[in-house]
């Protein structure tokens, strides 16, 4: 299974998901990110005027420099280009950990239903890993050279700017140079010069951003999960398990035994490098937690020590293969149940994307003889949608959006029923806030976590 082929088929598999996961329409994260980011006069703006959770700076300077009238994939190509790196970079890892079975955490990270979503979305998510993961390949190497350190300070700076939670992996990356030295015996005074060469500038420039964009970065809303619930999207969503969007605990129990397991049994190179692999994924994502205001926490949140996660796939593989032919069959067997577990998730989002909000918006103009009035329970997120749209699409200018509590005199003849529950529970018929009476008329479907269910309501003949 270590076969030449088998790494490249692999990476050129999931970029064709990605490619294909970033055609669709962007959804309402993606925008408000357009939006700042066409507001911005300046790239200093971005940080001085946007203090909040969905401006991902790099990102934003992205969409910046692009500006108007791109097509979705244009937006979306920093996070794709992230995303291909990413690949490549997590079978370099891989390889380190254990080149026999390199083409595991590969094969995990290439299937992953989290990775491909936002590798193909507009957002700081893709970058920030694979600036991480190239900083990682660079420090680990046995035989560092020069230019590595000035590489290693960019890419650092760079995961930094491309989302807060970079600082997990950061604050693992020295953790785990100071231990290594500890472990094997260097000298504590150029030990500790060669942990300032390295990472002097990066811990500068994430004190700079935290004084002047995550210190007050503000969490507008959203849905409130205890850290147990995101545990087990985290790790149902990253290990392909059926139910994690309803927040099963035992799959947050199973995952994290899977992680505790992989550590302690797993054949590392090097102790150090165990050590590293304990920080990265147990020790600074818990700090984490403890240093930051969870009322509004998200799976994503710890984005990027998923491809870690993944990598300790390797070192339990190597430990597996000594155990005889029964443990290595199971867990053969359970490799293939994680990798079928992610294929419905991954197949609707490469069908469904998103959203279906261009195709529902022109269903409405085409199935109305006047200017359409349209009233959502989400006035913000399917107004800012609408709104990038209609700015598009001429044919959608004659539609109207009606803020909810201002239609009280005539009755809009469209209710668009906006949601991110997964299925999507709808009725078949709605009222509007007058009583009047509306009927299902068209769903329009969305894969999960990112995007929303768009529900079209009619309203019924002969409603007063």
């Amino acid at each position: 299974m270590n076969r030449p082929l088998v790494a490249p088929l692999l990476i050129l598999f999931s970029t064709a998901l990605i490619v294909t996961s970033s055609a669709g329409t962007l959804w309402f994260d993606e925008i408000l990110s357009f939006q700042w980011a066409k507001s911005a006069k300046n790239p200093w703006q971005l940080l001085e005027l946007f203090r909040h959770d969905n401006n991902h700076p790099l990102n934003s300077l992205w969409l910046m420099i692009l500006g108007e009238n791109r097509p979705p994939w244009a937006y979306r190509l920093l996070s794709i280009v992230s995303g291909m790196a990413s690949l490549i970079l997590i079978h370099r890892l891989a390889l380190r950990l254990s080149p026999r079975f390199a083409w595991v955490p590969l094969l995990l990270a290439a299937t992953s239903f989290p990775l491909v979503l936002y590798f193909s979305e507009a957002r700081g998510f893709a970058p920030a890993i694979a600036c991480l993961l190239g900083a990682t390949v660079l420090i680990l190497s046995d035989t560092p050279r020069t230019w590595h350190i000035p590489l290693f300070w960019i890419l650092c700076s760079l995961a930094v700017l491309s989302h807060g939670t970079s600082l997990v992996v950061l604050a693992s990356l020295g953790t785990g140079f100071l231990v290594r030295g500890i472990l094997e015996k260097k000298p504590p005074l150029p030990h500790l010069g060669d942990l300032l060469l390295w990472f002097a500038i990066p811990f500068a420039v994430a004190c700079a951003h935290w004084f002047l964009f995550l210190r007050e970065m503000i969490v507008a809303g959203g849905p409130r999960y205890q850290v147990p619930v995101v545990l087990t999207h985290f790790f149902g969503y990253a290990l392909g398990i059926p139910g994690a969007a309803q927040g099963h605990f035992a799959i947050a129990a199973a995952g994290i035994l899977a992680v505790a397991t992989a550590l302690l049994l797993g054949r590392f190179p090097t102790p150090a490098t165990r050590w590293f692999f304990g920080f990265v994924t147990i020790l600074f994502p818990t700090l984490s937690l403890l240093a930051t205001d969870t009322t509004y926490l998200y799976f994503r949140y710890f984005l990027v020590s998923l491809p870690f996660v993944y990598l300790l796939a390797a070192p339990i593989a190597e430990r597996i293969s000594e155990m005889g032919r029964i443990p290595a069959m199971t867990a053969a067997l359970l490799l293939c149940a994680i990798v079928a577990g992610q294929i419905p998730r991954l197949w609707t989002l490469a069908t469904q994307g998103r959203g279906d909000y261009l195709n529902a918006l022109s269903h409405i103009a085409s199935h109305a003889s006047s200017s359409p009035t349209i009233v959502s329970n989400n006035d913000l997120q399917v107004g800012l949608v609408l709104g990038y749209l209609r700015s598009r699409h001429p044919e959608l200018r004659p539609l109207r959006f009606l803020p909810q509590k201002s239609h009280t005199e005539s009755a809009p003849s469209w209710i668009l029923y906006a949601t991110q529950e997964d299925p999507p529970a709808v009725p078949e018929l709605a009222k509007d806030l007058n009583g009047r009476r509306y009927a299902a008329f068209a769903k329009h479907l969305s894969a999960p976590v990112s995007g929303a269910h768009w529900t079209l309501y009619k309203i019924q003949p002969n409603t007063p």
